[in-house]
This record gives structure tokens, sequence and C-alpha cells, in this order.
């Protein structure tokens, strides 16, 4: 044996010695419980607590709920505990700590002295607000502050906004309001001020507090806006000149807007009377006069219908005009006789348009007054609709009426106003039921077999045929080369050991390099998670939930044949625990009983709901409501797949970000709070967030909540959530570290809805880049990446590992196998489409190391373990496959694999127990056992994928699930 195999033995030895410590450890951590895990972590916060608080006993609820707890202490009492010397000794080092060199130090500080709240606390909190430069902290400082609630800090917070960003703007803003009427005497003395920031500050104060004061405030702003504007351009210009200030000028016309915005908003929504005057509606600014129509809509009078009327003609106002109207009739149906004879009197036919762009909200009224007594009034209306390609709620109707008489006055006004090769007469034929189409005596429109996006698959094709050769040949090629000189010189059995052996050392330094990259990751994703738990320990709910802290959020939940879970799964959304949210479900054409479920169990009735056409998608069949569940918005729409679903909820959202999530899936009741919370500690921008995944197979489920989270008793499951959780511990948690992360997964993100927007939504054919993939949750983000880096904006992706989403994944082979199939055919279609991006500096680490990384070990890495394991068994027949040469293969393809599962499972359960003790301990066998065929079997279906790619099989695959019931 020489010395060589002795070192492998050694090192297997030692790496088996990692792995017994790392389950010890899990098994060890298991049997503590998670207040003793938060108190071990937060030892001091404890202790603050203890001191604070006498009734606090290191509970987890104690720990979050901390500004409720201090609320209910007796004045008295509390004076008692901040004279105590060890809260004394503890406030000194922090209030020492709040000049640390690490910002997660200077938070730390910033929750104890806010925790603390003595006099001298908050003079440290008040010094360090003057004096921090990171924004991240600053908002800290400033929740301590409000947390405090002494008004003494209200001059110091107020002086503190001036010069700083519009992230920390918009969040100090809303501390300040907290402390009410206090806020006005300091904000009286500086309505004359020229400082922008301080500005909004009384407008944003003036729009929640309503007396005398506030109001002639903002008709003051509003009337010498002119005056106030060449005032801000002075004043900017001056102290620009002497160095001042770092504000830039070119900011000033898009900053006053906002505030000219935010005042008449104001107006028109709480002095809408004073603000329908003549002067405002007839004044030369826009953002008045938009405002002061929407104040008009708000007095139901006939004579201000009427002016809104005649001003239908301005093209520039034509969408406030059309949704004010629109309102009015909403409020008053008996406006929409006086808009009919204002139709049918009117000669422009750019205002007939706009007019019929407010009737096509009632086009199913207008179709059954075509059985009434004068039925010609409801065909001209009809026809002018239609005209103007309000479609999508006719084709609803039509396909599932059953009135034969109405059907074929329908199909009358159809031969008689549409062209069936026009645009619109497109869109009808390709939705419209075949026995419909006919009797328009036209036939049905089906795109084009042979697109744009075929021709573009056949490059996709040609070029991953030629990846595949490469991956496959390149060794062949590479050795025959080189060893050309014994070619006939050696025995063929000589020649082809060394070919082998020489293949093996290839896997083994590949199976090396990938593992020790996984190992870094979960270096760097060890770190991640313990910040993360400390940040979310230092956030109590009222800081959460004060107005602007964290985002407001559309949950949009594509659906389509979900019947068995719909209703779960929307309840579940439905309790969430999030300040301002929204939950917009997209039925996308299901054929089963989705959308009548949904109906049924939420009382839903079709409504007319005005939304934005941002993104274009197939059309939209209808939209449903109930008034007593405001949160809840269903679009019901003709099937276009996922992306096309999530394109139409983005439409209709109405938040600043929005929540991508697949409707077979559970959140927890707070994950989408731990999500968005990770903004707070981030002063650059965050366009997008991704949360933890993980499979909900065998949980139990009650009324949408997971009151039990076990182990599923299917094989398969239970390899795909070790698979999950190394995929999301190791590899996301490790990239976001890096500020490189470019996957977020399809059932549970989070985006920043104008970005998204910008970049053109997801793929689909009938988007911006007339393609679509089936990897759109990692496309999307490489886009925002992209863009964000060719307008050299700063920005960061996050990845929250407390926030979990629950989903059901595969539990027969077939069903895996497809999934398996398209997660790698979107991966090589998103490598391709951004090929500009790699090994390209402009792109920073994501196009010089992540996407290379992606396609070496994601892209290529099949081929070559495919490779391996068939040189390995072809050694094993030769009897070449020597004690060394196994020794090195089983260290690097088994055991480093094994250490990579157990370190990620460990990192898993490290601040939270998702599982039974029981549960991990299988967990812990099976993340053994993956390693022994299932990880080589999961290799094989990529490549599988790969070649159904070359062949332009590139559908989704069925996948059989069996639902979430209760």
């Amino acid at each position: 044996m020489s010395i060589h195999v002795n070192g492998l033995i050694v090192l297997m030895l030692v790496i088996l010695y990692f792995i017994t410590v790392l389950m010890m450890r899990i098994i060890g951590n298991k049997f503590s419980s998670l207040e003793e895990i938060y108190t071990r972590n937060n030892k001091r916060l404890a202790t603050v607590l203890s001191l604070v608080d006498h009734s606090f006993e290191g509970t987890f609820d104690s720990l979050r709920e901390i500004k409720e707890i201090k609320q209910n202490l007796i004045m008295e009492d509390l004076e008692q505990h901040l004279q105590s010397k060890e809260l004394i000794k503890i406030e000194k080092i922090e209030i020492r700590k709040l000049k640390s060199i690490s910002k997660t130090r200077r938070k730390e500080a910033c929750t104890y002295l806010g925790l603390i709240g003595s006099e001298n606390a908050r003079m440290a909190l008040e010094s360090a607000l003057m004096h921090e430069k990171d924004y991240s902290v600053k908002i800290y400082i400033s929740n301590a502050l409000t947390d405090i609630r002494n008004p003494k800090s209200i001059e110091v917070m107020t002086k503190a906004l001036i010069g700083t960003h519009k992230w920390y703007r918009t969040k100090a803003i809303s501390n300040i309001l907290e402390f009410g009427y206090l806020v006005q005497p300091y904000l009286l003395a500086l309505y004359e001020t020229n400082d922008i920031e301080l500005i909004e500050l009384n407008l944003k104060y003036a729009a929640e507090n309503f007396n005398e004061d506030t109001k002639r405030y903002l008709f003051r702003f509003v009337d010498d806006y002119e005056t106030k504007y060449k005032a801000l351009k002075a004043y900017y210009l001056e102290q620009i000149k002497s160095n001042k200030t770092k504000y830039r000028i070119s900011y000033l016309d898009e900053d006053f807007n906002k505030l000219l915005t935010l005042s008449c908003k104001t107006l028109s929504n709480y002095y809408f009377i004073d603000f329908s005057e003549a002067k405002y509606y007839e004044n030369d600014h826009v953002i008045i006069k938009n405002n002061a129509f929407w104040a008009l809509s708000k007095v139901n009078r006939t004579e201000h219908f009427k002016i809104l009327l005649a001003h239908l003609n301005e093209a520039d106002f034509e969408k406030t005009l059309i949704a004010v109207i629109t309102k009015m009739i909403e409020h008053n149906p008996r406006f929409l006789y006086i808009l009919e004879e204002s139709f049918f009197a009117e000669s422009n036919m750019d205002i007939k348009k706009r007019m019929a762009q407010i009737f096509s909200n009632k086009i199913e009224y207008y179709i059954l007054k075509l059985n009434s007594k004068h039925p010609h009034y409801a065909k001209e209306i009809l026809g002018e609709i239609i005209l103007n390609g309000k479609i999508n709620e006719l084709i609803g109707f039509m396909n599932l009426n059953r009135d034969f008489d109405l059907e074929n006055m329908l199909i009358e006004i159809l031969k008689e106003r549409v062209d069936p090769e026009s645009q619109i007469g497109l869109e009808l034929r390709r939705y419209l039921n075949r026995r419909i189409i006919e009797k328009w005596g036209t036939e049905p429109f089906e795109l084009n077999k042979i697109s744009e996006v075929h021709l573009k698959d056949k490059k996709l094709a040609k070029v991953v045929l030629m990846f595949t050769l490469i991956g496959f040949l390149a060794y062949p090629l590479l050795f025959f080369i080189k060893y050309s000189n014994e070619i006939g010189v050696v025995g063929t059995r000589l020649f082809l050991k060394k070919y082998v052996i020489g293949f093996n050392y290839i896997l083994a330094y590949y199976s090396v390099a990938i593992n020790i990259s996984y190992l870094i990751l979960m270096c760097f994703s060890y770190a991640n998670v313990r910040k993360q738990a400390k940040l979310w320990n230092f956030k109590n709910i009222s800081m959460l939930f004060r107005h602007k802290m964290i985002p407001s959020i559309s949950i949009i939940a594509p659906a389509f044949n979900e019947e068995k879970s719909i209703v779960s799964s929307v309840r579940s959304l439905l309790n969430l625990k999030y300040p301002d949210y929204e939950l917009i479900v997209v039925n996308d054409g299901s054929n089963d009983e989705t959308l009548r479920r949904l109906i049924e169990a939420f009382k839903l009735i079709r409504v007319d709901y005005q939304y934005q056409i941002s993104l274009d998608t197939v059309p939209i069949r209808g939209i449903y409501r109930n008034a007593s569940l405001p949160k809840l918005v269903v679009i019901d729409k003709n099937n276009g797949g996922k992306a096309d679903a999530l394109n139409a909820g983005i439409n209709v959202a109405n938040k600043e970000f929005f929540c991508g999530i697949d409707a077979d899936s559970l959140l927890e009741p707070e994950s989408l709070l731990r999500l968005a919370s990770l903004t707070i500690d981030e002063s650059k921008e965050t366009p997008a967030l991704g949360g933890n995944v993980c499979p909900i197979n065998s949980c139990k489920v009650d009324q949408g909540l997971i009151t039990e989270v076990v182990l599923s008793k299917n094989i398969l499951a239970r390899f795909q959530t070790i698979e999950y959780i190394r995929a999301f511990m190791a590899g996301r948690l490790g990239w976001q570290q890096m500020n490189s992360l470019l996957i977020i997964s399809g059932a549970f993100g989070l985006f920043r809805k104008d970005r998204v927007i910008s970049v053109g939504g997801y793929l689909t054919t009938r988007g911006k880049y007339k393609k679509d993939t089936v990897g759109e949750d990692m496309e999307i983000v490489v886009r925002i990446s992209r863009m964000m880096r060719e307008i050299n904006h700063s920005y960061k992706i996050l990845y929250a590992f407390n926030a979990n989403c629950w989903t059901e994944v595969p539990e027969d082979l077939k069903s895996l196998k497809n999934q398996r199939f398209r997660w790698h055919r979107g991966l090589i279609d998103i490598l391709y489409f951004h090929r500009k991006m790699m090994f390209n500096r402009r792109y920073g680490s994501t196009g010089i190391f992540v996407l290379p990384y992606y396609l070496i070990f994601e892209a290529f890495g099949p081929m070559i373990e495919m490779q391996g394991y068939v040189m390995v068994v072809l050694a094993a027949i030769l009897g070449i496959l020597d004690e060394k040469i196994a020794l090195l293969l089983f260290i690097t393809t088994i055991l480093l694999g094994v250490l990579v599962s157990i370190t990620a499972l460990l990192i898993a359960e490290r601040e939270e127990h998702y599982y039974r003790f029981m549960d991990v301990m299988k967990m812990l066998f099976y993340a053994i056992l993956e390693n022994f065929g299932v990880r080589q079997l999961v290799s094989f279906w990529r490549i599988e994928g790969q070649f159904n790619l070359m062949l332009g099989q590139s559908g989704w695959g069925k996948i059989k699930r069996k639902g979430i019931e209760s």
C-alpha cells in the first residue's frame, strides 16, 4: 500500500469525523427548546428584558412583542428597574457600541437602548442619529427613539431628515408622525422652510391630521406652487454653490411634483368640496387639474358629472376622466343615461371612443338590453365597445351564454362591425368557442407554429447540440491528441486503462471543486443565518407594522386546475400577519372546478374593476370580489401559462411589491413579514427577495394553516426534502451573502413591481421579447440584475432563511423526472438568452463568477458526472479500479456530498426547529443514502432533458399532485 493511499485513508477518516461531529450537533440541538436557542443567541437581550420587565422569562413571545410589554409596565416600576446597577452597566456598554465598526452591533445597541429607554439612552441615540452615515442603522436609531417616545426627540429626528436619502426619509417621517399631535408645534415653526425633506414632513403630517392649520397649509402650498418652486430652486442653487448640501438640482422637478401630488391627493380626498372649484379643474398644471377631476367625482351632482363629460376632449387626461366618470356611474347609475345622450349627440370620434371605454364596464348590461324594445341603442354602443378593443368580457359572456337569441344578435354585430382579419377579429377568433366562430362565418385562429419563437428555439437547439458535443467529446479529443504518438505502440488494454483512469481523476477533481464550492457557500450561509436571526429578534411587531416601514405587497397566486387545494391555500394567504397586502388569485383557464370552488367558498361576485394594462397578456374574462373580503381579488382569464398569469396579476396589482406564489402552496402566518423585514436592513434598493421552500407532503393542515410539520412518508419526497434544504440553505443563502443571488423560487418570491414592469415582465410570447421560458423564476431575477448593472444602480437581492413557504413535491418518478427535465431546460435557456453577460466585467460578480458557475457546474456538470460514473463501472469491469482511485472517488463523490448535506441540515435546524426529533434522525439517514444512486439518477434525468431540448421538446411536462387537503 503506497503513501498516497494512506493519505487518502487519513483524509477519509477526517471527513468522517467531521460528519459525525455535525450529526451530534444536530441531535444535540434537537434537545434544546426554541426558547433556549433564542436566549442563548441573545443573552444580553434576555438580561435587559429581565431587568426592564420582571415578568420576562426568556420566551420567544416576549422577544417578539417587547414594545407591548414596556407599555404595560407601571411607570414607577419601570423607573425602579432603570436604576439597577446591572442595567446601568449594560447601558454604558451599548452606548459605546453605537460607535462600533459592525453595522449589526450598532443595530443591536439601538435595540437595547430603545428597550432601556432612559434619559442617557435617549441622548446617546439622538447624538448617534446626527452622526450615523449608514441609512439602515439610522432607521434603527429612529425606531428606538420612537419607542422611547420622548417629545424632546422630535426636534433632533426632524433635523436628521435634512439631506437624507428617500429610502430613509420615508420611514423616518413615519416614525416622527407616530408622536401624533406633539409634532405640530415643531412643524408650525417650519412652515416657511425651503428644505424639501421638511416640506415633505409637513405635507405628510397635514395628510394625516386634519385641522384648520393643516388645511390652510395644503391650500397655500397648491395655490402658490409656482412661487414655492422658484424659492426652492434659488435656495438649493445657493446651497450647492456654497457646498452646504449634496442635493442634486436635477432631482428638484421630480421631488417637487411628488410633493404637489401628495398635497393635491390629500385635498382631493378630504377637502374635495373646496378643491372642486373651477380654478383647480381649469388649472394649467397637470397634477392639480388631474386631482381636481377626482375631487369633482366625489360630489354626487349632475353638474359635476357634466363638467367631467365636457373635458373628455382633453387627451392628456383621458385615463383619469374615464376612471372618474366610471366611478360616478357606479355610485349613481342614472348618470349612465346622461352619458348615453352625450354619446349619440357627439360627432367627435375620439370622444366617442373614450365614452365607449366607459360603457365597456357595463358591457353585460348592454348585451341584455339587446332583448329590450329599443335594441338599436345597445347595438350602437356594443359595436363601439368592440371596435375599441374591449372584448375580454364579451368573449367570456358569449362562451358561457345559453340564450341563442342574444347569441344571434351579438353575431350580427360582429358581422357588421368587425373584420375577421383585423387584430380584434383575430383575438375573437382565437378565444371564442368554435361553434360561435362558425356561425360568424369564419374559422378559428391559431398562432402560426413556425413563428419567431420557434425559430429562436431552433437556434437554441443547435447551440445545445454543440454544447453537448463539447461536453461529451472534449476529453476524448484532448486525450487522443495528447497520446496520439502512443496509438498502435502500446496495447489496446493499456491505452484504454490510461483513458479510464484519466477520466476518473477528472471526475474526482470535478467533485472536489463542486463540493468545496458548496462548503464555501455554506460558510457564508452560516454567517448569514446568524446575522438574519439576530436582526429578526431586534425587530418588534410595532416597528414592522409602522406605516411605510416595510413595503405594501400584492400576493399573486396563479392557479391552473387546483380544485383540490385552492380553497385551503387562499384561506391560508388571507390569514397572513402583514400590515398592508392584497391577494390576487389568477385562474389561468382551469378546466376543472377551481373557479367555482373559489366563488362558492368566498361568496364572490363579478365586478367592474379598473386596472392599468402595463404588460400584454391573454384576455381576462372577468374579475371577482366580495365586499366583505377587501383583500381578495380573483381574476378569471384564458389559459396562457404561469408567466402570463403572473403578468395579468401584476397589471391588476395595486401595491409597491408583488409576491409570486404557487396556488398549491401555503405560507406560514409570519413568512411574508419575515421576508419583507429584510428590506429594513438594506439601505440599497432590494428589487427582489426570496423565501424558503419546504415540502408539505404528509404535513397536517387545518383551514389553510399547517398545524403539524412532519417528514413525508413518501421516500421520493424525503429525498427532495434533503435536496431543498441543501439548495436553499447552502446555495441561496451563500450567494446572497456575496450579493450574487440569481435564483428566487417561483413558489415564493417578492419583487418590486415597477422594476419587473420596466424589464418587460415575465417572458411570454405576447411580451416584449416574444419568448417563453420554463425557468421564469430564475430568468426574471437575471434580467433584473442585468438591467440594474446596465443602468449602474446599486442593488441587493435578498433571501430569508426563516420565511417559509410549504409546497407539494412530486411523489412518483415520472412527475419528478418531468420536473427535473424542465428545470434543466430552463437553466440552459436562461444561460443562452443572457449569454451576453457571461464573463463580462460590466455585470460584476454576476457575469464573472455566478453565471460561469452555473454553466460549468450546473449545465456541464451532469455530463461530466455521467461519463465519470460510466468510467468507474468500466474500470471495475476491466479490473483497473485500484485502491487509490476507489478511495479518491469515494471521498470526493460520496463523503464530501454527505458532508455538504449534513452541514446544510445543521444550518437549517440551528435557529428554527422545523421537524421532530425522529424526523431529523430519518433525514440524517436519507442525507447519506441520497449519495448512493439518487443524485446520479437526477443527473441522468437532467441530461435527458438536455437531449429533449435539442429535439424541440420544450413543454412543461405533467406533474401529478394530490393537493393540500385539510
